[in-house]
């Protein structure tokens, strides 16, 4: 990047840019599919493993031959350019042939977690209407239970153990506990067996501007928004990504451990190693510990902070020399973590410290990351090379210098389209600044400093997340709070979630129905409401009794004063 004279502005100055080469810097991103991203790039490469699915080894060749047949199928039910069809499955091949194939045909993938609450799923599948829906054999009859509220009109179901390899998929019935679940008995549910016999002449569409996949972000169902992601948006991504990096090699291999159905699963863990030519070794999401997956030698593996956190306490003596990026993200990551982690990796013989990035669904979930040569302990990288990401004064709205505090905004050609039927959400996220281009904000507090480093001091966006059934629940915190309130002894209430010292914790202010009653009793009796009332995630971990919210100047609950507050009990 040339020199030029600094106006202390981030997204005018592009600091990170230094770390880029001129022809990186003036590259072009490909407009294409996410389908033909991956075919182009792969023409010589066809012989090559693209996938190991629990021993089972699918070749690229094998890939394509199974998009291309899926395709055909999904043709002969008349689906077809424009339409949206659920997917409800869990990180197998099969998942991989249909997500293409719909992408091939211009069709769009409406991407559900399948071990969602009833009430969530059935949500996500009306936002969209569809009319058709995947699945696994384990879980038809959670769609059965709710298909009569539904426009679903046929659900095909997948074997999870099929793809499998023999020996696997023996282990798989008797020693992972996976039960074969025969069809249900209902005209409405066919094999994919039975799907893939039939097939019908497609017509292929590869246009970047058509939406690839919509995905869910937050809350439960009064929550949750559907997030509609573009050829164009993952494919910005992924192409960000592998341009930014020297660490990349279709010899490596590639572990995708993270859930097809969230943002990252798809832009980052599948399509870039994909577009690359790698070997993906496949798993079932967070089914495996990282212990056990380091054992696989994958080289490159991006998991949740407490994954690693859970790795560095076992203490174990490990050869990670094979290790090129170990990569993390999606939660906060306390420092005190990062530097045991760093060590850990370091006495295990690992080149490179732990590599922490930064985004959120509406960007595809990545907009920036350390690497190896572009390093700062404690944040969460440089931008992507054709990013923007600074921070804006709250109540201004002006953008502000390197080292000041403010909302985190992310200028992206990664960008979603919008919210699914949801036109005031997005335009709350996406707004047009002064300087005429459309800003995502984040929610996030940071800074930018003067390296180009993202610093990460906070969230503006009151949610928090929980480990939950082998993967991240992210729950806001007015949905607790509004459960919370069911509580007769509650008269009102406010969630803060807090990191203290490793751990983030829920913290509840309550402010007493009837104030007669004695602290103790009136936080056993809402432990014991908790307990009988609310799921898990809407437990709080702490409770604290308060006779008034503090208020900021213009009279609303102050927040920040609330989470000082717990530092003090601490």
């Amino acid at each position: 990047m040339e020199n030029k004279n600094l106006t202390g502005y981030p997204s005018i100055d592009k600091p990170w840019l230094k770390y880029y080469s001129k022809e990186s810097i003036n590259a072009e991103i490909p407009k294409c599919s996410i389908y033909e991203a991956i075919r182009v790039n792969n023409e010589d490469n066809l012989d090559n493993v693209a996938f190991d699915f629990y021993g089972k080894r699918i070749t690229y060749r094998e890939l394509f031959k199974n998009i291309k047949l899926t395709a055909a199928s999904l043709s002969a039910l008349n689906i077809k350019k424009g339409d949206t069809v659920s997917v409800c499955m869990l990180n197998t091949p099969e998942t991989i042939y249909l997500l293409y194939a719909l992408n091939m045909i211009g069709a769009q993938a409406n991407m559900l977690c399948p071990v969602s609450p009833l009430g969530e799923l059935l949500h996500d599948v009306n936002l969209c209407n569809t009319k058709y829906m995947f699945t696994l054999d384990m879980f038809q009859d959670k769609i059965l239970s709710i298909i009569k509220k539904t426009s679903i009109k046929k659900v095909i179901v997948a074997d999870l153990k099929s793809s499998m390899s023999v020996v696997q998929r023996v282990g798989a019935s008797i020693f992972r506990k996976v039960k074969n679940v025969p069809l249900v008995n209902d005209n409405r549910f066919i094999s994919w067996k039975a799907f893939q016999s039939k097939k019908k002449k497609y017509r292929v569409s590869n246009n970047a501007d058509n939406v690839a996949v919509i995905l869910y972000t937050g809350g439960t169902t009064g929550g949750s928004k559907g997030v509609q992601l573009t050829n164009y948006s993952i494919v910005a991504t992924a192409w960000q990504y592998i341009n930014g990096s020297s660490d990349l090699d279709k010899k490596d291999t590639w572990a995708e451990v993270l859930p097809l159905f969230i943002a990252y699963g798809v832009s980052c863990a599948l399509q870039i190693p994909l577009m690359i030519g790698m070997r993906i070794l496949l798993r079932l999401p967070m089914s495996d510990s990282l212990e056990q997956l380091v054992k696989m030698k994958p080289n490159h593996i991006a998991s949740v902070p407490n994954a690693w956190n859970e790795l560095a306490k076992t203490g174990r003596e490990l050869d990670l020399s094979f290790l090129v990026e170990p990569v993390t993200g999606g939660d906060t990551l306390p420092p005190s973590v990062e530097k045991k982690v760093n060590t850990y990796l370091k006495q295990q013989h690992c080149r490179y410290p732990l590599m922490n990035g930064y985004g959120m669904s509406e960007v595809c979930a990545a907009v920036s990351c350390n690497s190896k040569s572009v390093h700062k302990f404690g944040t969460v990288g440089t931008p992507f090379v054709k990013n923007v990401v600074a921070a804006f004064d709250i109540d201004t709205g002006m953008e502000l210098k390197y080292d000041e505090e403010g909302e985190l905004c992310i200028l992206s050609p990664s960008m979603m389209r919008g919210y699914v039927n949801n036109p005031d959400e997005t335009e709350n996220v996406i707004r047009r600044h002064d300087d005429g281009k459309l800003w995502i904000h984040t929610g996030d507090l940071g800074f930018i400093d003067s390296d180009g480093f993202i610093h990460l001091c906070g969230r503006l966006k009151r949610y928090y997340v929980k480990y939950w059934q082998n993967g991240v629940k992210k729950v806001f915190c007015p949905d607790a709070e509004r459960r919370l309130m069911n509580c007769p002894y509650i008269e009102n209430c406010v969630i803060v979630p807090r990191i203290i010292g490793t751990e983030q914790l829920t913290y509840v202010f309550i402010i007493p129905a009837d104030k007669a009653m004695s602290q103790k009793e009136l936080i056993d009796k809402v432990h014991i409401f908790c307990e009988n009332e609310l799921g898990e995630v809407y437990r709080p971990d702490r409770i604290l009794i308060i006779d008034s919210f503090p208020l900021t100047k213009v009279s609303k609950i102050d927040y920040r004063k609330l989470a000082e507050m717990i530092l003090e009990e601490n």
